[in-house]
């Protein structure tokens, strides 16, 4: 267990820097309440995006986003209700995007991330 956390915990670090390069805020890192764990919160412009970080050493079983279940979609929506409802930040809108992370033997991190899918 302890690789597989290191890997997701790797994915996230290169996703919230990448999100503070592209200009993002990084608001919070696993934010965690009782309904669940939301990886990165971030400020994208005037919006509030919750980003759910998957990532995988390869693409045997379908690759980092196909982990993103409805039911995982479900559950972000209901974390970012929670965090709207307990953060007094201000914002135009929400959005929930998945970030797949494929740390492939050598070479570069492979990043698609996808916006506004739940």
């Amino acid at each position: 267990m302890a690789v597989k956390d290191a890997v997701g915990r790797y994915g996230e670090d290169l996703v919230a820097r990448t999100l503070a390069e592209d200009g993002w805020e990084v608001l919070a890192r696993n934010w965690r309440c009782g309904l669940g764990e939301v990886d990165i919160v971030a400020r994208d412009g005037a919006e509030v995006v919750f980003v759910e970080v998957k990532t995988r050493r390869s693409e045997a079983f379908g690759g980092a986003l196909a982990a993103v279940t409805r039911g995982k979609l479900a559950r972000l929506r209901l974390l970012a209700g929670e965090w709207v409802a307990t953060h007094d930040e201000p914002r135009r809108g929400i959005r929930i995007d998945v970030v797949g992370v494929t740390l492939p033997r050598a070479g570069r991190a492979a990043i698609e991330h996808l916006r506004g899918v739940g």
